[in-house]
């Protein structure tokens, strides 16, 4: 049984579509990566103290557990090599092609096949190649955003992006300007407070910042987790917890009274001044915005040698930066601040996908910005996604959410091979009622109410990002949707 596949990304994602094919016994795929290696945002993202937000035995494939994590949440080093283990092991770097960019992709109705065109690059010229399947396991969050402000450029000392950390700076005895409070912010302000002579955080708006309660496993607890009775009782632990952030996305007041305690308690436990207290706290609920997590971020702010601007830049100078009509002299920018939606520096997507009539998938989406269950889109035959639109459940790993996606994509494939068919077309009526109901509900969620701003939502307030329900409910759902959604099209 074979089939012509091409998955496009080797991160989590697309290594997982790959092994699920794998185990189908499907052999017929190539992975294109336009990085050297696996690992995707583990593999491009290396600044100091990156770590997962997730536990580490939630992080991984159910059907590949690591007994030999080394922490509670895994550093980004151990992350990559768990996922490049994983791909050795199933025999992937056979099928892997690195260092290729996919520019564009085209649907023939006729034929029914997918044609790549490669990138040209200065030692490998344009190629176009043919595929029946297109699985699109590329992220939407991998271009750096910068702030919107002027002078970065006329900025004469040292300045780079989190996402592109300069691991050849000495921080020793510099003034380091740290921009952005959020996800990389936490992370990376502790670890540049132990080598700078000075830090300043700039803080646009704050975020609930919950303990991480990270800890070393030592040799007998891995000694323990070998035994499959006593990792899936903590893997059902550690989801059961993850279970209090689904109850305050759905608003439930006792959930959000409860985050919020953590979350000051937290805060307090290493902050004594009022007033800072005060700058820290968010004026909207958790649950509105990305809830990050850091063990060392509130005692960090703590220290001599950091203080917290509670504001947004201005503008860049040569000599530093200005914020609340205030110009502070440094020697190092670090923009803690994030990535643009869309693959691309103008935003545009990884590439461009052509579909049936030569729709172009960016415009069909700005007509309808939806999916059927995060992997099809009506008017794209035989092209799926892993993790797509409103295709993960927000509380818990992305790794499950995945996983669901990927084997219900390869079920679909292997109904269209097996049937010998020439095209599968998730039907345009289904997903137009999937997601009425869907919307309907996220429309009640955290990220539609709550009083904030976030990237979850689109321009008219549709919340794109997530999956309403549990890991539960979308395997269920799945379950029962087959291939009565779909049409398929023989020669």
């Amino acid at each position: 049984m074979s089939a012509s596949v091409a998955i496009l990304g080797a991160g989590l994602s697309g290594v997982l579509m790959a092994m699920q094919l794998k185990r189908a016994n499907f052999d017929d795929f190539v992975i294109y990566e336009k990085q050297p290696d696996v690992g995707g945002t583990w593999l491009r993202n290396t600044w100091p103290g990156l770590h997962c937000d997730v536990p580490s035995h939630l992080y991984s494939y159910s059907f590949e557990p690591n007994p030999d994590w080394s922490m509670a949440y895994a550093s980004q080093p151990e992350i990559q090599a768990y996922i490049r283990n994983c791909a050795q092991k199933y025999g992937l770097f056979d099928h892997l092609r690195f260092n290729v960019c996919i520019d564009n992709a085209n649907f023939d109705e006729a034929t029914g096949q997918w044609t790549i065109q490669t990138a040209g690059a200065e030692n490998a010229p344009a190629e176009s190649i043919t595929h029946q399947f297109l699985i699109s396991a590329t992220g939407g969050l991998t271009e750096l955003a910068f702030p919107q402000v002027e002078g970065l450029d006329s900025f004469k000392g040292i300045s780079w992006h989190s996402g592109a950390w300069r691991h050849d700076v000495d921080l020793r005895g510099q003034r380091v300007a740290v921009v952005g409070s959020a996800a990389s912010a936490v992370q990376v302000v502790p670890e540049v407070a132990q080598h700078a002579q000075q830090v300043f955080v700039y803080q646009r708006s704050p975020n609930w910042v919950m303990p991480r309660n990270n800890q070393s496993y030592s040799a007998a607890d891995q000694q323990a987790f070998k035994d499959d009775d006593n990792r899936r009782r903590l893997a059902r632990r550690l989801y059961r917890q993850s279970m209090h952030m689904q109850q305050a996305f759905k608003k439930r007041p006792a959930a959000i009274a409860m985050l919020r305690y953590v979350g000051l308690e937290h805060m307090k436990s290493a902050i004594d001044d009022s007033e800072l207290i005060a700058h820290l706290t968010p004026a909207y609920d958790p649950g509105c915005k990305r809830i990050v997590v850091s063990d060392d971020y509130y005692p960090a702010l703590a220290q001599q040698n950091v203080e917290l601007r509670p504001y947004a830049v201005d503008a860049f100078t040569e000599t530093g930066l200005m914020a609340d009509g205030v110009e502070t002299e440094v020697d190092i920018i670090i923009c803690c601040t994030g990535y643009k939606l869309g693959g691309r520096a103008d935003g545009r997507p990884a590439l461009e996908v052509y579909g049936r009539d030569g729709k172009r998938l960016i415009a069909a989406l700005a007509q309808r910005p939806e999916s059927y269950r995060g992997v099809a889109i009506p008017g794209f035959p035989n092209y799926f996604t892993v993790c797509g639109i409103n295709g993960v459940a927000a509380y818990t790993s992305l790794f499950a959410s995945a996983e669901l996606g990927a084997k219900f994509i390869a079920d679909r494939v292997l109904e269209v091979v097996q049937k010998k068919a020439k095209s599968i077309e998730v039907q345009a009526a289904v997903t137009a009622e999937y997601n009425q109901l869907i919307q309907a509900e996220l429309q009640q969620m955290s990220w539609a109410t709550g009083d904030c701003t976030n990237f979850y939502r689109d321009s008219t307030g549709r919340v794109l990002a997530f999956f309403p329900g549990t890991l539960g409910r979308m395997r269920r759902e799945l379950a029962d949707a087959g291939n009565s959604d779909f049409v398929i099209e023989s020669f």
